[in-house]
């Protein structure tokens, strides 16, 4: 039974090492580090979006400019003097 047991870990453990399947599946890169990896790209990507957005902001006015025109009063059609 013990022959029988390291037989069959000998051709497992050659299975897996041969050249033909270890080239399948993952490669030498897990894949949770290619999802990390792109995370925090995109972590990076939006808080500079995020940064660039604020600093844009900032920089709009909060008060409108005087109108143009120059004196005169308040436009509009008050009556003749009649």
């Amino acid at each position: 039974m013990f022959t029988t047991l390291c037989a069959a870990i000998e051709v497992r453990l050659r299975t897996l090492l041969s050249p033909a399947v270890r080239d399948r599946g993952e490669g030498p890169v897990p894949h949770i580090v290619l999802v990390a990896i792109m995370g925090l790209a995109a972590a990076a990507i939006a808080f500079a979006v995020w940064e660039i957005a604020t600093d844009w902001v900032a920089q709009v006015p909060t008060e409108a400019p005087d109108a143009p025109g120059g004196g005169g009063g308040g436009g509009g059609g008050g009556g003749g003097g009649n």
